[in-house]
């Protein structure tokens, strides 16, 4: 029976989709009229629900076959930005070029996601946690929706000239985080009686990264106290403040001028400094843990939220910043001047998924082998329970400032003993998730 009743949604769900990409708003009402009268009609062998549902055929009928004489071709490119923002509108263009031999009029675009159908196993985990009567029919429609990575409406385009290209700006907006896969560009032209589309499809397989929706943070605080690096980790570089000689580069406006390498400047004709290396920085760290045994929660999907405004804000020009977390396996990343680009960390982030199989201790031997070039730690936990309050130990034990976010949807109150245990170095804080801006900005 349950397999009966999952494919009868599925099968709802297909037709409802089908039958919005196939008709125009007009076209649905004369379909939705004609179904209407003809089951108005039943039992009767003559009356007006008849002619209705008869009219209502044959303008159909002359909609497809005009559909049908529609013909146009084209290619399209999209040019997305690197990133975008849940909830917020994403504009970018779209070049399509015309390959029909006539301009192009009244046509519509329409973007296309990968939004797979929820398995047949989620289906029933979502009834068996709400067995009594329907109650699952209205958790199983939220969940659909959270499904629905974003949405597009039919975009008007301008006039497509003959073998030309145009630039059309096109607009979606983002539901959720993470890679939004864009499938295929679909341009839709009404028939002459604007009832069904003609749809050609063009595969364009790309992907932008959407970003959760950031908090406002006021400055963390933590020990601005330079660190000695290993010179094989350190990247930060400056002209002329350091000992060690590292390599010759062009001259900057603001170099030193007893940097200059006057030799070097002879032989290629334009002025030339030597660059040295740092053999201290400010070398910080933000902990993010993901252990979370529900696949969807809003508090890791919070904890995503805080790590994100964290690296999105300003760090001093000449700092290290380690991001470690679980993956699939125990990650570390270093990102800092002269290091991978800040925004591939921050894609990283935001595509990360709770870890059910990887505690928090795990990350304890990467932490441990960094603790000696730490200026200070920020961490942010998904709860308060004995595995992290031992992690939180661990961390104190070493001396460096740590400030620890603890995230929950419930409201719960940290215990000052808690603070006292773990000394004046560790701040402890508690983030109800639904007055996290507040507490955020009283970190």
């Amino acid at each position: 029976m349950d397999r009966f009743i999952y494919r009868c949604l599925r099968l709802t769900y297909i037709t409802r989709k089908w039958l919005v990409q196939q008709f125009t708003p007009a076209g649905l009402g004369v379909l939705a009229g004609g179904i209407g009268s003809a089951l108005i009609s039943l039992g009767s062998t003559r009356s007006m629900c008849h002619v209705l549902f008869f009219f209502a055929l044959a303008l159909l009928l002359l909609a497809t076959i005009g559909s049908r004489l529609i013909q146009f071709r084209f290619k399209a490119t999209r040019l997305l930005p690197r990133f975008g923002t849940v909830g917020e509108p994403l504009p970018y263009q779209v070049v399509i070029q015309n390959l029909s031999p006539q301009p192009q009029k009244g046509l519509k675009l329409v973007e296309t996601f990968a939004t797979p159908f929820p398995s047949f196993r989620e289906f029933i985990q979502i009834k068996r946690r709400y067995p009594v009567g329907n109650q699952w029919r209205p958790h199983w429609r939220r969940y659909l929706a959270k499904q629905q990575w974003a949405t597009a409406h039919l975009q008007d385009l301008p006039t497509l000239s003959t073998k030309g290209k145009t630039k059309a700006r096109v607009e979606i907006l983002p539901l959720r985080r993470g890679s939004l896969q864009l499938e295929t560009i679909t341009l839709a032209c009404p028939d002459p009686l604007g009832l069904i589309y003609k749809r050609h499809t063009y595969d364009v397989g790309q992907s932008i990264c959407i970003l959760p929706q950031r908090y406002q943070l006021s400055p963390l605080n933590l020990s601005q106290a330079s660190r000695y690096q290993a010179s094989e980790t350190l990247r930060t570089s400056t002209a002329g403040e350091a000992l060690e000689f590292r390599s010759l580069r062009d001259y900057r406006a603001g170099d030193p001028t007893n940097k200059i390498h006057w030799k070097s400047w002879a032989k290629v004709g334009r002025p030339i400094v030597k660059e040295q290396q740092d053999e201290t920085a400010i070398h910080h760290a933000l902990i993010l843990d993901t252990f979370q045994t529900e696949p969807h929660s809003t508090t890791f999907e919070e904890a995503i939220a805080v790590a994100i405004s964290f690296l999105m804000q300003e760090q001093p020009e000449a700092s290290l910043l380690d991001i470690i977390y679980a993956g699939p396996d125990p990650r570390l990343v270093t990102v800092g001047k002269g290091l991978r680009q800040r925004a591939q960390i921050i894609e990283t982030v935001a595509t990360l998924n709770p870890n059910p199989h990887r505690e928090l201790d795990c990350l304890n031997p990467i932490i441990q082998s960094r603790l000696s070039r730490l200026s200070g730690c920020f961490c942010i936990l998904l709860g308060f329970d004995d595995t992290r309050y031992a992690f939180l130990k661990m961390l104190s034990q070493f001396g460096i400032p740590i400030k620890a976010l603890c995230l929950s949807d419930l409201s719960f109150h940290m215990d000052p003993q808690f603070q006292e245990y773990f000394g004046p170095q560790c701040q402890l804080h508690s983030g109800t998730i639904f007055n996290l801006q507040q507490e955020l900005l009283a970190l």
